[in-house]
């Protein structure tokens, strides 16, 4: 009975890590040089990319980490289908490269999820959100600087959006 149980908890465990390995695609052996190489393969596994850099504690040398915004980036600026802007919402990331990083995997996971949304500022709105969620939770190791501190309370009160997009005096 003993060895039945440790057979299928082991079971278990080698199928939980080999879903976690599948979850990201090794995207060095992606080629993204041509049009046609920005396919239903290259955004997918973009979106794999985002939802782990938005789903793992943030730790500054991870190398799937750096390969994961790597390929982000460089699938942002070459897909055809897709267009990204960077407004007033990623300046509130801009102090922070890493910050950056993760508020283009939010966007990338806003664009692709969900496509009704066509408006620019509200993409980078929810790209916001996602980012401020991520930061807030503690496993996810975060240094929260004044401006993030600011955004998340604006984000409390309902006043995200006012507060990003005020009028330039």
């Amino acid at each position: 009975m003993k060895k039945a149980l440790l057979i299928s908890i082991l079971a278990v465990a080698t199928c939980c890590v080999d879903a976690n390995a599948q979850s990201l695609p090794d995207v060095s052996q992606i080629k993204l040089e041509t049009k046609e190489d920005y396919n239903a393969t290259a955004d997918s596994a973009a979106l794999k990319s985002a939802n782990y850099l938005l789903s793992m504690p943030y730790q500054k040398d991870d190398i799937k980490r750096l390969k994961s915004l790597q390929y982000l980036v460089k699938w942002m600026t070459g897909t055809p289908k897709y267009q990204f802007d960077l407004d007033e919402s990623a300046g509130a990331f801009l102090g922070e490269s890493d910050n950056l990083g993760m508020y283009m995997a939010a966007l990338v996971r806003v664009k692709i999820m969900q496509p009704e949304i066509k408006d620019s500022k509200k993409v980078g709105l929810e790209a916001t959100k996602q980012v401020l969620r991520y930061m807030q939770d503690p496993k996810n190791q975060v240094k929260i600087d004044k401006k993030v501190k600011a955004l998340i309370e604006a984000d409390g009160k309902g006043e995200l959006e006012q507060t990003l997009y005020k009028p330039k005096q």
